[in-house]
């Protein structure tokens, strides 16, 4: 069996494990250091207007990772992302996730041929194309204002889509840039500079839409710097701290829930009693003593696993 029938979140530390349980997933954003091209996405009144020459940079955009690695083949991932981890019945959260509007979840597509690549650029520019026929068919052009770091564009977009009449009215546009976010947002070169290979990570992906941000904030961030990124990621959380969960509607969680991993057998024992005392809040919802029990049955350890197995 090369995939499991269930997606692994990991996590690195117990006490972010123990929010996770308490709070759900949550959304963070990843940079992507893609080409010229690609990452600067809708700059191009910039780049013709203005005289400063921007050096190649990368797109962050609000995602939540995870992978289908049988959890006995997951020694490497784990060093990598850390040893603690829900499992979600695959099948189920393909269900609940892709029946929104909100959000989408699929694997994702690795490149390695220079095709690829220049598919990506055409749908950016495209994409960029969308955008500006948005703004300006809604934006006199007395009011265009040319920053150094973000355009009318990007400026101005990410307000307007938050709009319902906005929505109706580009419907098509939107459905169109949201396919692009989809090309985009799942693709990843097959392999790192160093020689890492990504493949073997198995990832899958839930991403956020440009178009399907819930706040004007919430969008791509594109052409940033992984230095600028890094502050900006901080700031983000301590400003929209909501906003950045999953939200499943009224999916069980029981059901969706398959697997609850920690690192030491000794850590299974503390989680056991936290979600005994916990309030009865587990992933944002007030669950009952027989679902919390059905949860605290599915608790192991990769101590216990490796013993065993």
């Amino acid at each position: 069996m090369i995939n499991s029938s269930s997606l692994f979140h990991f996590t690195k530390e117990f006490e972010i494990f123990k929010q996770i349980l308490t709070d759900g997933l949550r959304f963070s954003y990843c940079y992507e250091p893609y080409g010229d091209i690609v990452a600067k996405q809708g700059l191009d009144i910039e780049f013709k207007r203005g005289s400063k020459k921007l050096e190649c940079k990368g797109i962050a955009i609000p995602m939540i990772s995870f992978c289908d690695t049988p959890l006995l083949r997951t020694q490497r991932h784990r060093e990598r992302y850390g040893n603690y981890i829900i499992g979600f019945n695959r099948d189920e959260l393909i269900k609940v996730v892709n029946s929104t509007n909100n959000y989408i979840l699929n694997p994702v597509q690795y490149r390695c041929h220079s095709i690829f690549d220049r598919q990506l650029e055409e749908l950016s520019r495209q994409k960029c194309s969308l955008f500006e026929q948005i703004v300006s068919s809604e934006i006199p052009n007395s009011e265009i204002e040319i920053s150094h770091t973000r355009t009318r564009e990007d400026l101005k977009f990410c307000n307007l889509i938050m709009r319902p009449d906005i929505r109706e009215k580009y419907k098509r546009e939107i459905k169109i840039i949201n396919a692009i976010d989809g090309i985009i947002g799942f693709s990843k070169p097959f392999q790192k500079k160093c020689g890492y290979d990504y493949m073997e990570e198995r990832e899958w992906r839930i991403i956020v839409p440009d178009c399907s941000r819930p706040t004007s904030e919430l969008g791509w961030r594109k052409y940033i710097s992984e230095e600028d990124f890094e502050s900006f990621n901080i700031k983000l959380k301590n400003q929209y701290p909501h906003d950045l969960y999953l939200h499943l509607g009224e999916a069980s969680i029981t059901s969706l829930l398959t697997h609850i991993v920690v690192s030491k057998e000794n850590e299974r024992n503390k989680l056991i009693h936290f979600i005994q005392n916990n309030g009865n809040n587990v992933f944002g919802r007030m669950l009952s003593e027989s679902q919390k029990s059905n949860l605290i049955s599915k608790i192991t350890s990769f101590e216990q696993i490796e013993k065993d197995y």
